[in-house]
């Protein structure tokens, strides 16, 4: 059997369709800056040439167009340019003073560590109690919270700590009713999970690790009364760099008297 193909050649041009279809002017090709494909060549507007004028420094001279000539600054004119550079300078000189100048206030969070511990070593007065204890304490629940995954990224730093400091100040009674080293850590884990929940980068986070004697009922009771009593203070610490300076130089006070 033969194969036979008939080859059928396309003559077809788009170049003609252009033609036929399309009603270009030649002024649509000047718009766009191309060469028109039918007729002569369009000749593309050249942009204006822009002249720079000489314009005295320090007055308000015309200047003309054709020739740049400037007169002479008047007497009158530097006169109250004078004036006004010496009013100037002296509005200045009142904006310097009264600017006040910024304290700025480092410690690492070792410092605050150190410092919160023994804070609670003068405040309680609890037997057998070092600060060392409350590192412990607030270090093995970060380390526990990372190894667990509830958080990437550890959670004590040195605003946090003056956070977590806050909350304990106004949680320790005042009439020395903690007797054990027991009731000293749940009453400061207490407030780490307050500020845990509140400064914590995670929304929720696992009571286990913050509960030590197991009475959930006491834990829940003492985060209402802290947050009934302290969420004022929470905010403030937040929004208001005042505050948050005197709380912060406040605990760094205790890490530096030892």
């Amino acid at each position: 059997m033969i194969d036979t193909t008939t080859v059928i050649p396309n003559f077809y041009s788009i170049r003609e369709e252009i033609r036929r279809e399309l009603k270009l002017s030649k002024q649509d090709f000047v718009n766009n800056n191309l060469i028109s494909p039918i007729g002569p060549q369009a000749k593309t507007p050249l942009s204006p040439t822009h002249h720079a004028q000489k314009q005295p420094f320090g007055s308000s001279c015309a200047v003309n167009n054709g020739n740049a000539t400037t007169a002479p600054p008047s007497t009158k004119a530097v006169k109250s340019d004078a004036k006004s550079l010496v009013s100037f300078t002296d509005k200045a000189a009142v904006h310097g003073d009264s600017v006040k100048r910024k304290t700025v206030i480092q410690a690492s969070t070792s410092e605050l560590l150190r410092g919160l511990g023994q804070y609670l070593s003068q405040r309680c007065r609890v037997r057998h109690f070092e600060p060392a204890h409350l590192v412990m304490w607030l270090r093995t629940v970060d380390r526990a919270l990372l190894l667990q995954g509830w958080q990437d990224v550890a959670f004590i730093n040195p605003a946090n700590l003056v956070f977590v400091y806050m909350l304990i100040k106004d949680m320790i009674p005042e009439d020395d009713s903690i007797d054990t080293v027991e009731e000293l850590q749940s009453l400061v884990l207490t407030c780490l999970y307050i500020s845990y929940s509140y400064m914590g980068n995670e929304i929720s986070y696992p009571l286990k690790p913050f509960i030590v004697d197991q009475n959930r009922e006491r834990f829940w009771d003492r985060c209402v009364k802290i947050v009934n009593d302290r969420s004022a203070d929470m905010l403030r610490l937040n929004s208001s760099s005042t505050f948050f300076t005197e709380v912060f130089s406040e605990l760094k006070q205790f890490s530096c008297d030892f």
